[in-house]
C-alpha cells in the first residue's frame, strides 16, 4: 500500500518527465519543490494535458519500466510489459500510478489473476473498499463478481456513473478483471470528467462550483428492480443485502478537486445523482440532463473491447464509465475490487 510519502515521491518523479514535453499545466500539484526544474507546472502556464498524451503515442522513453500507449487524446492508455500476478517492484507500482493519474483509466491485456491476487494487487495502491450492498465472493468478500447470464436483459452498470458515489467517501478507484467475455459486444465506455467540466462555459462553471448534489443508491439498487441480481432469490447469480446506503444519501460538490492532480472534475452522474441541494428534482433536471449529455460526448470518451484476462484500472475521482449491454446471448463475468477514497471537496 502506498503511503503519503510514497505518493509524494511518485508525483514528484512524474513532473520532470512531463517537463520534457514543455507541458506547463498538466497537474496543479502542490507538493512540487520550488527549485524543481518542472516547478513551472505549479505556476499554471498554459498547454493542455492532452498534448502530452498525444506525444506519448510516439514517445517511447517517458516511462522506464512500462510501456503506455494512449487510446485517445482525452483519456485511456494500454499498458504492456507488466505481469500483474507477480509481486511488482516499487518502481513499477509508481509508474502504473503515474499513468493512472495521467490517463484516468489504464488497461492491461491477457492477465491471469486469481481473486486473491487481484486483492493483493489493489492493496499495492491503497486500502480495499468492500461494496456495502452487493455481496462479494464467499471465499473473498472484497471481490465483487459481476455476472450477466446469457438471456438476461438487465445489465449491471448500464448508465453513466462513478463507482459508489452515494457513499460519504466514494471509492477512489476500481480494478476490473475480465473472467468470461462474449465473443463480441458488451464493451465499456469511459468518460473524462476533467474534460466535461472544462468544456462548460465560464459562467456555468462558476454556478456549478457553488452547488452540492444529492447522491443515493436507493434507486439504482431498488429491491423491486435491481439490475442483474436479487435481494431474496437464493438462486440469483448476484446477491444483494439490505444496507443503510439504500435509505441514506450523500452530499458532494458538483465540481470536485482531485486531491492528487489538483484539477477540477464534474462529479454528478445519471445513476446515483438525483438533484442539487436545496432544489427539487424538477428544478435540477434540466441542468443535470445537460451535464449527463456532456459526459457521453464522443470526444471525451474512450471505448474498451474486452478479451478474457484483460484488466482495467480507473480513477473514480476523474472518470465515469458505463457498461454496454448489447450482447445478451452470451455470459459475461467480471471481478471487481475497489479502493477506499476520501470525502470530495
Amino acid at each position: 500500500m502506498i503511503n503519503g510519502s510514497k505518493q509524494m515521491r511518485r508525483l514528484t518523479n512524474l513532473m520532470p518527465m512531463i517537463g520534457r514535453f514543455h507541458l506547463h499545466r498538466a497537474f496543479s500539484v502542490h507538493i512540487l519543490d520550488a527549485k524543481s526544474p518542472s516547478s513551472m507546472l505549479a505556476r499554471g502556464v498554459t498547454s493542455p494535458i492532452k498534448d502530452l498524451r498525444v506525444r506519448l503515442a510516439t514517445e517511447k522513453s517517458f516511462f522506464r519500466h512500462i510501456d503506455a500507449v494512449p487510446l485517445t487524446a482525452c483519456l485511456g492508455a494500454e499498458i504492456s510489459g507488466v505481469d500483474l500476478s507477480e509481486k511488482l517492484s516499487e518502481d513499477i507500482v509508481e509508474e502504473i500510478w503515474n499513468s493512472f493519474l495521467l490517463f484516468g483509466v489504464v488497461f492491461f491485456r491477457n492477465q491471469n489473476l486469481s481473486p486473491s491476487q487481484q486483492v493483493e494487487l489493489a492493496k499495492r495502491f491503497g486500502e480495499v473498499d468492500r461494496h456495502p450492498i452487493v455481496r462479494g465472493l464467499d471465499e473473498n468478500p472484497d471481490v465483487l463478481q459481476i455476472i450477466r447470464e446469457a438471456g438476461e436483459q438487465t445489465n449491471f452498470g448500464e448508465t453513466w456513473h462513478s463507482d459508489n458515489s452515494y457513499m460519504l467517501e466514494p471509492s477512489l478507484g476500481s480494478i476490473l478483471h475480465a473472467v468470461e467475455i462474449p465473443p463480441v459486444g458488451n464493451d465499456t465506455l469511459f468518460s473524462c470528467a476533467y474534460s466535461t467540466y472544462e468544456s462548460l462555459s465560464p459562467k456555468l462553471r462558476a454556478v456549478l462550483e457553488n452547488l452540492y448534489a444529492v447522491h443515493t443508491a436507493g434507486e439504482a439498487f431498488n429491491p423491486n428492480s435491481v439490475s442483474g441480481g436479487s435481494f431474496d432469490n437464493p438462486e440469483s447469480t448476484m446477491k444483494y443485502q439490505k444496507a443503510q446506503e439504500l435509505v441514506s444519501h450523500a452530499l458532494h460538490p458538483v465540481v470536485r478537486t482531485h486531491p492528487e492532480t489538483g484539477r477540477k472534475a464534474l462529479f454528478v452522474n445519471s445513476m446515483f445523482t438525483t438533484n442539487f441541494e436545496g432544489m427539487t428534482r424538477k428544478e435540477s433536471k434540466p441542468i443535470l440532463d445537460f451535464l449527463y449529455e456532456q459526459t457521453g460526448k464522443p470526444e471525451f470518451t474512450c471505448r474498451f473491447r474486452w478479451q478474457t484476462g484483460d484488466v482495467a484500472m480507473w480513477d473514480n475521482r476523474a472518470v465515469q464509465h458505463v457498461a454496454i449491454g448489447d450482447n445478451s446471448s452470451h455470459r459475461r463475468v467480471m471481478n471487481r475490487v475497489t479502493l477506499k477514497g476520501d470525502k470530495p471537496y
